[in-house]
C-alpha cells in the first residue's frame, strides 16, 4: 500500500512516519535544485548560489518547497515564483533571507525539493476563473502536520502563519 494512502486507512500509521525528505518524496516532492554557500566563488555579495536540475524551470512555479540537508528537513516554505524566492535567499535583504544565509554552513549543499500546486481554469458565475490547490494553504497544513508529528516546526522555520 502506498504511504500516502496508508495514513487515510489507519491514522496511527502516520504518527510513525519519520518526517524526513524520504517521506516528502513519497508524497510528491521532487529534488529540483541545490543551494550552497561558497565564499571562494566571491561572485555574489552573500556567497549563496542556487542551481536547478537541467529539465526544471523555476520561473513562475507556484507551490511549496523544502530545503533539506541530506535527509533532514530544514525549512518548509511557499512561493508564487520559485525562481524569485531563491534569488531572494541568494541576495536580498530581509530577516528571513538573512537568517537562511546565516544558518547555512560553508560548502555544504542543501537540496531544494518542490511540489507544484496545480492551477485549473473553471467556469464560474459566467466567467473563467483560476481554481486549484492554494500554495499558502498547503504550506500551512504541511507545517502543522510536521509540528504535530515532531513537536516543533523545522529549524529554519520561525513558526506557522
Amino acid at each position: 500500500m502506498p504511504l500516502e494512502l496508508a495514513g487515510f486507512i489507519n491514522p496511527a500509521f502516520n504518527k510513525s512516519l519519520t518526517m524526513n525528505i524520504v517521506h516528502y518524496k513519497s508524497v510528491g516532492f521532487e529534488l529540483v535544485g541545490k543551494m550552497v554557500k561558497d565564499p571562494a566563488q566571491g561572485k555574489k555579495k552573500h556567497n549563496v548560489y542556487v542551481g536547478y536540475v537541467d529539465d526544471f524551470d523555476p520561473k513562475k512555479k507556484k507551490g511549496v518547497y523544502i530545503i533539506a540537508n541530506s535527509l533532514q528537513v530544514l525549512k518548509i516554505g511557499e512561493s508564487e515564483n520559485l525562481h524569485h524566492r531563491f534569488q531572494c535567499y541568494e541576495s536580498h535583504s530581509g530577516p528571513t533571507n538573512m537568517f537562511i544565509r546565516e544558518s547555512m554552513e560553508n560548502l555544504k549543499e542543501y537540496g531544494i525539493y518542490f511540489i507544484e500546486c496545480p492551477s485549473i481554469k473553471v467556469g464560474y458565475g459566467g466567467v473563467i476563473v483560476d481554481s486549484g490547490i492554494q500554495y499558502k494553504d498547503l504550506e500551512k497544513k504541511l507545517l502543522l502536520q510536521y509540528k504535530e508529528r515532531v513537536g516543533k516546526v523545522p529549524m529554519w522555520n520561525k513558526g506557522i502563519q
